[in-house]
């Protein structure tokens, strides 16, 4: 009778911590769903309702990345997207604050990438059925940066689609200058 209440317990226990802290793993695919970007979120969810986010932008993969070993830190908490949004992505999701830029260049940057990903991988089909929309903010504002699908792959530098660049990167110094010289006649 012990051993069986031991048993039962011991269960308990474990299906309790499961439903508590869940762990993932996901590579970036584009928003075509072909190219797979050389960065890659690992992320543990937790608390009640899994409702904070903590984890890494992984960089390793990443062929140019000047702080080799480096990764990004990420941290986030659940959110709603409402489909009236009109982003890639709506539904149940997280929202991090991602150190991806600052790791990157190994420097402080003054940009701010923050993602919103979902926790599932899916079909590559339709503008709003994307996994992982990426903004970037600068000077105090906030754009659309990238966004695509996730993927359970890993990203490694020697497959022919891993794209040989980060998800951030995809917002170039060239659409960087022009929304800061727009920004600049707005002011």
């Amino acid at each position: 009778m012990k051993i069986k209440s031991l048993v039962v317990i011991t269960i308990l226990v474990l299906c309790c911590s499961a439903a508590f802290a869940q762990s993932y793993s996901f590579g970036f695919l584009s928003a075509s769903g072909v190219g797979e970007y050389c960065n890659y979120e690992t992320f543990t969810t937790g608390g009640h309702d899994n409702f904070f986010l903590q984890g890494f932008d992984v960089l390793s993969s990443c062929p140019y990345e000047p702080n080799v070993g480096v990764n990004a830190t990420i941290e986030g908490l659940a959110i709603s997207v409402p489909t009236a949004a009109f982003t890639p992505l709506h539904g149940k999701a997280y929202v991090y604050a991602d150190q991806e830029i600052d790791a990157y260049y190994g420097a402080y940057t003054g940009e701010q990438w923050m993602v919103v990903t979902k926790t599932a991988a899916n079909a590559h089909n339709g503008f709003d059925n994307r996994n992982w929309v990426g903004y970037i903010g600068e000077d105090g504002y906030e754009f659309l940066g990238n966004y695509g699908f996730l993927t359970t792959t890993i990203p490694e530098v020697s497959k022919a689609n891993v794209l040989r660049k980060t998800t951030s990167s995809a917002f170039s110094p060239a659409n960087k200058a022009q929304i800061s010289k727009g920004l600049k006649t707005i002011q």
